[in-house]
This record gives C-alpha cells, sequence and structure tokens, in this order.
C-alpha cells in the first residue's frame, strides 16, 4: 500500500515538473518581472515600469501613483507599499 502511494506521488512532481517546464518554455526563456503592487506582468517586460530597492512597480502602477491625489486611498497604498520597501 505504501508503494502505491510513494508511486502516485512520484507521477504527480513529474506532472508538476512537466506543466512548469512547459510555462517556462512558453515564455521563450525571457525571465519576466511582477509587479510589487497589481502582481501582473507587463506587457513590454523590464522596460514598462520602474524599480524601487529591487522591487518592480509597472507601467500602469507607475501611471496611477503619477495621477493619484495626495490623502487618495490610492497614494496611501502607494505611500504604504514604498514605505515598506525602505524600512
Amino acid at each position: 500500500m505504501m508503494k502505491t502511494t510513494h508511486t502516485q506521488s512520484r507521477t504527480h512532481n513529474a506532472t508538476e515538473i512537466q506543466e512548469k517546464a512547459e510555462g517556462i518554455a512558453s515564455n521563450e526563456g525571457k525571465l519576466l518581472p511582477v509587479c510589487y503592487r497589481c502582481t501582473k506582468v507587463p506587457k513590454e517586460g523590464l522596460y514598462d515600469g520602474f524599480r524601487v530597492q529591487g522591487m518592480f512597480f509597472c507601467s500602469d502602477c507607475q501611471h496611477e501613483l503619477f495621477t493619484a491625489e495626495q490623502g487618495s486611498p490610492e497614494y496611501q497604498e502607494f505611500m504604504f507599499l514604498i514605505k515598506g520597501i525602505f524600512y
């Protein structure tokens, strides 16, 4: 009975590894950034946003940051995230 469970977990692990390999292949070997705020991969890759202390922000979030009114919920969210990066 233990043998069957071990075999099933091996099969599950092999399937998991294959799925990850296919996902990497679909990105053509490119390492893509993920936005620290919205957790999306930007369309233009590394050149579609900016970095602060190693954290990446996409251009959409960058635009929201630059146009947010001081004191608005969006502005406060950005200040919270940015303060968390530095402290």
